[in-house]
């Protein structure tokens, strides 16, 4: 059996710093904590900046999101939050099954269960609600 084991994640973000010190600071925090991911990020000078090619788009207006099914929602809610199906279930009240078959899509996802799911995550309860057919 699998089980999910976190790891520490530090996101360093700096401007105009001298990488010898950056350097220094990864170092230290890997000898303070062995196993840790560091992620690291700069602000990118105007040269870097000019060069960008990725376009800033709203992601309400993305394809993905204009397909995207009450199932992916709810997934994606629960790995932001770092829960699998089976804690989610837990939290919620719910089966394991049942979490699997709303993220599949072979369930539909009611109002009910919507706001059961939303409470257990901590989030507004609007993040499936908008998704789920008036009647459910």
């Amino acid at each position: 059996m699998l089980e999910a084991v976190k790891v520490p994640h530090i996101n360093l973000s700096y401007e105009y710093c001298d990488d010898n010190v950056i350097g220094r600071l990864v170092n230290a925090l890997k000898v303070q904590f062995k196993d840790i991911t560091i992620t690291i990020n700069s602000t990118p000078t105007e040269a870097e900046a000019a060069n960008d090619d990725d376009e800033m788009v709203n992601a309400f207006e993305s394809d993905f999101w204009k397909s995207a099914t009450v199932g992916d929602l709810l997934a994606g809610y629960r790995l932001k939050h770092e829960l699998t199906q089976k804690q989610l279930a837990k939290l919620a009240g719910m089966s394991h099954a049942t979490i699997s078959a709303y993220e599949t899509g072979k369930k539909p996802l009611s109002r009910r269960s919507a706001i059961k799911l939303a409470t257990a995550m901590g989030e507004d309860s609007d993040c499936f609600l908008k998704n789920v057919p008036v009647g459910k």
